[in-house]
């Protein structure tokens, strides 16, 4: 069942590359559910309900990208469970921020065409 998974475990999990044990490892949700000891169907249950599926979190005002770097760069020895509580916290008060993504690649065509030039026509 869903409700038995803690999110913060299945935060670090499944987005941080995080085990419970707090060690740093690539993750799908396959090996989520097998270090959790549940089946991957709960594992996508429990992201949809806890709101920590991917589809949610693009809608936030939340930095996942920088969570996962700071992660993944932190040198030997540091507390990565820490980390990833910190970046939970902020993700727990991070407020919804619907993107638009008519507006994103507008902005993405004009900075590659600044970098890149015009595209040329065949």
């Amino acid at each position: 069942m869903s409700d038995a998974l803690d999110p913060f475990l299945l935060f670090c999990g499944y987005h941080l590359g995080l085990d419970r044990r707090g060690r740093r490892r690539f993750q799908n949700a396959h090996d989520v559910a097998r270090d959790l000891g549940v089946d991957v169907s709960t594992v996508h249950a429990a992201l949809a309900r806890y709101g920590l599926d991917a589809a949610r979190l693009l809608n936030l005002d939340f930095d996942l990208v920088g969570a996962q770097l700071d992660i993944q760069a932190s040198p030997p020895g540091v507390d990565l469970l820490s980390i990833a509580q910190m970046h939970w916290d902020l993700l727990q008060q991070a407020p919804e921020k619907p993107r638009d993504w008519a507006q994103e690649a507008e902005d993405a065509a004009r900075e590659n065409e600044s970098i890149f030039g015009r595209p040329r026509r065949s």
